[in-house]
């Protein structure tokens, strides 16, 4: 799948974010993403990302952690340079292939990738699956539009990004 663009957006009377993908040969991909599963999914997301950007940017180095977050945060810099956040996502004449509603996922698979950052595998009760490759820098992207969407939500799971050491943070423990 080539991914063309992204959107995170908060829908306050769903109380989710839908996470909107469109790809290059112009289909979308819309999925819910609960306070439940973005709690437990973004630490190791964003724990993952960055520890590959340590790795691809020091690769035999074995850096103090005050090190590894300053490589991480070069890298995502870098990588949010060349991301345009400014374009309208486009939703129009958009083939859907997993239908027009969104996709609920009941779990959500992560692991690297060789030649990417991270691959999200979805699925959801009805049996429908996506799985999304993202390149280091569209993780990037992601990790900043997701970072936008929580601060809006106002769901408290916003905050610092891990180091990069490649262990990601532990769920937040918070009452729903």
């Amino acid at each position: 799948m080539d991914i063309h663009q992204i959107q995170v957006k908060y829908d306050p009377l769903a109380d989710r974010l839908l996470l909107q993908i469109r790809t290059r040969d112009e289909q979308l991909f819309p999925i819910w993403l609960t306070r439940r599963m973005v709690m437990r999914l973004w630490p190791h997301f964003r724990g993952m990302v960055s520890g590959l950007a340590v790795k691809r940017t020091a690769p035999a180095a074995m850096a103090v952690p005050e090190a590894r977050d300053m490589l991480a945060e070069a890298a995502r810099e870098r990588a949010l340079q060349s991301a345009d956040f400014k374009t309208q996502f486009d939703t129009s004449s958009a083939k859907q292939p997993l239908g027009p509603e969104p996709v609920l996922p009941t779990a959500i698979d992560l692991r690297p990738a060789q030649g990417q950052a991270v691959v999200l595998v979805i699925r959801d009760a009805a049996g429908r699956s996506l799985e999304l490759a993202f390149g280091e820098d569209l993780a990037h992207g992601l990790l900043k539009l997701v970072e936008s969407a929580l601060a809006t939500s106002e769901w408290g799971l916003g905050g610092p990004a891990p180091s990069g050491g490649g262990e990601p943070a532990p769920p937040a423990r918070v009452l729903n």
